[in-house]
């Protein structure tokens, strides 16, 4: 079967970038009662990924396989996971991650800090093999290619959940990417009273306010400062850093209002730091600052949700599996908003 593998990673003392190719392998198969083997349909390419090519974010031994945002078609799958309730021809999606289940932080409702976790980053391709604890249904009236967005559709709302907003409330979402735009849609549906996004391109800024945005503020031309205190007095009562900038991560502390919640979940480059007076923007205004990399448990809670939210205008690239380095050099240009592999599985 054909895979999207990296097969070099970024080179710090050259500066050289890291490259993907579609490669050959071996198409897993069914061996364990628990596997779901999974005819992928669409992967569609997460802005972490820009950073095996960028950057050396992540240091692993190439090559190595790529992707975790997917959607497919069981094609095969053992009897312990059909007694889980999946079948053949099912549409479903996956989390990429799988804990051990059994450590303190599982056992504690805390999977993200699982010591044993399990990783299978091998979604851009024609097959992937899960176990039935990472497979999901995807809602019946989302197609396969919307589908391929539930992944994101988590992290958005694990945000929320961290921002813990309350009705009538405010809210900035910095960065009008992917789940940014989702994040906007999140806002408007759990009652803020005010949703402004920030966006550096004005079609993400158009989008954000089609999709429910108040305000879309423009942070080259507008003084995003001045606009905070012009819309809300104070500040924002939550602001959610999604655009994978430390700069802007300093700024959401100026942009909070006193006693809010800042959100940072981007992917921030190696060794990125910022400075934080500590007593006058933490401690003196009660703000809290949390973080957010994974949200494994809200699988089944996005599942209710995610077909509330319109996801069609976020996919604005679709290319075909063999064009996956195109596709890349696409995502790390950022001239895309969410672009999407088609892997020729299922139908939409």
């Amino acid at each position: 079967m054909r895979a999207v593998y990296v097969t070099r990673t970024f080179d710090r003392q050259t500066g050289l970038p890291g490259e993907v190719a579609v490669l050959e392998v071996d198409k897993p198969r069914v061996v364990a009662d628990d596997d779901v083997l999974i005819e992928v349909a669409y992967a569609a390419l997460c802005g972490s990924d820009a950073h095996f090519i960028s950057d050396d974010l992540f240091d692993f031994p190439v090559p190595f396989p790529a992707g975790h945002e997917f959607s497919g078609v069981i094609e095969d799958l053992g009897s312990a996971a059909a007694a889980k309730g999946f079948a053949r021809g099912d549409k479903v999606t996956g989390d990429f991650v799988l804990e051990c289940g059994h450590c303190e932080a599982c056992r504690s409702g805390r999977r993200q800090f699982c010591a044993e976790v399990f990783v299978n980053g091998s979604a851009q391709a024609e097959y992937i093999l899960l176990k039935a604890d990472q497979v999901y249904h995807i809602p019946e009236k989302v197609s396969l290619l919307e589908g391929a967005l539930f992944e994101p559709f988590v992290i958005a709302a694990g945000a929320m959940d961290k921002a813990r907003l309350q009705l009538g409330q405010s809210m900035l979402i910095v960065g009008a990417g992917s789940i940014g735009q989702m994040l906007v849609q999140l806002a408007r549906s759990c009652g803020a009273a005010l949703v402004a996004a920030s966006a550096r391109t004005a079609s993400k800024r158009e989008l954000a306010l089609r999709l429910g945005a108040d305000v879309a503020i423009d942070p080259q031309h507008e003084d995003i400062r001045l606009r905070t205190a012009e819309l809300t007095g104070q500040g924002f009562d939550v602001v959610i850093e999604a655009s994978g900038s430390s700069a802007a991560a300093a700024e959401a502390l100026d942009l909070v209002a006193p006693g809010g919640t800042v959100v940072l979940m981007s992917y921030y480059p190696p060794g990125q730091s910022i400075e934080v007076d500590l007593f006058r923007q933490i401690v003196t205004r009660e703000v809290t600052v949390t973080g957010l990399q994974l949200s494994q448990n809200n699988w089944h809670r996005a599942q209710k949700m995610f077909a509330r939210i319109d996801v069609k205008p976020i996919i604005s690239k679709v290319y075909p599996l063999s064009e996956a380095p195109q596709a890349y050099a696409d995502l790390v240009s950022g001239g895309q908003l969410k672009i999407v592999l088609d892997c020729g599985g299922g139908a939409s």
